[in-house]
């Protein structure tokens, strides 16, 4: 039975050995260590997905007494063991669902001595403190997080089938080696399939410049964005006069809106449908490029199985102002820049 405490505070337990690719699997074997070593060990599911590598030698710690391995606060400090690799699924939970959740007291000791603001995020730095090897099997954000030691990645699997049986939270396996490299030579894949490397997916990012005014949740904006994939696979991300996308914009518009948005922004009404065309072109091949892997991950699959997508306001702000850029300004000589 699960532990109502470990999920409301981020624990979820993975029951599933779909997370162990061969490329991962590879990288467990290749790292010669003899000792299966996990700080979160909760119901030693880990432990089982192991012993179908021929591992036998296991080191379970955890914060829960009743779960029967040894005590120790692994957010706090992971003591080192020679030999050892790191292969666990660490507490997802930010100092934002937190205070959401109102669990934020039980956890403010953590967030007090990190500046990270999840706790996968404090654990994985705890773990890297701890052992040379490690396997973490984290939230798929953690590829647009800002964790410091990026560089001793030796590679990344996007998950697209959930390990877990609690959660449709969207995952991803992080491999380190310790070595500090640079990003073209951490390999990302997606399931079973190389993808590209990191550095390759870090150039693709785009970032805006703000240079043109544009207003987001604004209920008189004609362009109307959906930020995020439905489970309807012919229903995704997309940019389109308001009037295409079925929604009560009067009810649902207001300043948190993230889901659909409306957007005001400068173009000649006989240039707007053209300036929508190059938004989804630019939106399209973004996709395409980088298999989705930049945008971030949103809870659940499409019907199809393929992992639903959110598009944050920064890169949709980007997007507008490259439209902007190859229609409007083409048009008008620059003179709108």
């Amino acid at each position: 039975m699960i532990n109502d405490k470990k999920r409301y505070l981020g624990q979820f337990y993975t029951k599933e050995t779909s997370w162990l690719k061969p490329q991962i699997a590879n990288f467990i074997k290749s790292s010669n260590c003899s000792i299966i070593y996990d700080p979160f060990a909760g119901c030693g599911d880990i432990f089982h997905s192991m012993e179908k590598l021929g591992y036998s030698n296991f080191v379970g710690l955890d914060i829960d007494k009743n779960l029967g391995w040894k005590y120790n606060d692994s957010l706090i400090k992971i003591p080192h063991i020679k030999d050892a690799i790191i292969i666990t699924n660490p507490p997802y939970l930010s100092n934002y669902s937190a205070t959401r959740k109102k669990v934020y007291d039980k956890v403010e000791k953590y967030f007090k001595m990190s500046d990270y603001c999840d706790l996968y995020l404090i654990a994985l730095e705890k773990m890297l403190e701890a052992q040379t090897f490690v396997v973490a099997i984290l939230p798929e954000t953690f590829i647009n997080s800002n964790f410091k030691h990026k560089d001793k990645l030796s590679n990344l699997t996007v998950l697209e089938e959930n390990p877990f049986l609690d959660t449709d939270s969207p995952v991803l396996v992080a491999c380190f080696d310790g070595v500090k490299k640079s990003f073209k030579d951490i390999l990302i894949y997606k399931n079973n399939v190389l993808i590209n490397n990191l550095e390759y997916f870090e150039n693709l990012r785009l970032l805006p410049s703000k240079k043109i005014d544009m207003i987001f949740n604004d209920i008189n904006g004609w362009l109307a964005v959906r930020c995020v994939d439905s489970t309807n696979p012919n229903d995704v991300l997309r940019f389109d006069f308001k009037d295409n996308i079925k929604y009560d914009w009067d009810k649902n518009i207001k300043a948190s809106s993230r889901l659909l948005t409306l957007i005001s922004v400068d173009v000649p009404d006989n240039r707007k449908n053209e300036f929508i065309i190059e938004c989804n072109k630019i939106l399209n091949e973004l996709r395409e490029k980088t298999s989705d892997i930049i945008l971030s991950p949103f809870k659940g699959n499409a019907k199809n199985g393929k992992r639903r997508r959110r598009l944050d306001f920064k890169t949709c702000r980007a997007i507008i102002e490259m439209a902007y850029s190859n229609i409007v300004n083409k048009i008008s000589g620059g003179k709108n820049e």
